[in-house]
């Protein structure tokens, strides 16, 4: 086998000169050409996985300080907000219907019309607060139907929201608009407001 000098690369027995360079080719045993093609002891293999793991803990320390001032962002950007309780409505004693009197005189008797309030529930209801199967009721007292206006949801993005109506609770901010309830998780909003 001949090779370049210059480029080192192999040649067949049959060239004289090389390819690339025109350089003259010379003449090489073959321990020569196993020796250069034997690959190299792996001194790079610890200086690779050095450079690897100084490169990973960058990395875990950049994204540990983003992670970190996001926070401290995000917990300056919170406002303190009023929770507005919601009040049950007040008991009233169940109505007695009249006893009807027995009379002998053919007078016709008073009706007694069916009462269309609601009994109100022996144990005060807090809203959303219970996973069931029944339909989620969207007409009770939230903030903006006991204040007479919009309520307003303002979003820590800086977004606002109108809406039919609003209410809190542990998991977050319920609201209500166009017939459709949607919850908003606390870290999302800022404050409420009623237009």
């Amino acid at each position: 086998m001949k090779r370049c000098p210059q480029c080192l690369f192999i040649f067949p027995d049959s060239d004289s000169t090389c390819d690339f360079d025109q350089t003259p080719l010379e003449h090489v045993d073959d321990a020569t050409i196993d020796a250069a093609a034997r690959p190299r002891k792996r001194r790079t293999l610890p200086i690779a996985a050095a450079i690897g793991l100084i490169l990973g803990i960058l990395v875990f320390a950049i994204y540990f300080a983003f992670n970190r001032q996001s926070q401290k962002a995000s917990a300056a950007t919170e406002s303190p907000v009023t929770v507005e309780s919601v009040a049950p409505p007040p008991a009233t004693p169940p109505a007695t219907a009249p006893s009807p009197e027995v009379s002998l005189s053919p007078s016709p008797s008073p009706s007694v019309a069916p009462s269309l309030k609601p009994t109100p529930p022996s144990q005060p209801a807090t809203a959303h607060t219970r996973a069931t199967a029944d339909p989620v009721s969207t007409s009770g007292p939230g903030i903006g139907t006991r204040q007479g206006g919009k309520p307003v949801i303002i979003l820590t993005s800086g977004g606002k929201i109108e809406a039919d109506e609003v209410w809190r609770t542990k998991d977050g901010v319920w609201y209500r608009r166009n017939g459709m309830v949607t919850l908003l998780k606390r870290g999302q909003v800022k404050t409420i407001v009623t237009r």
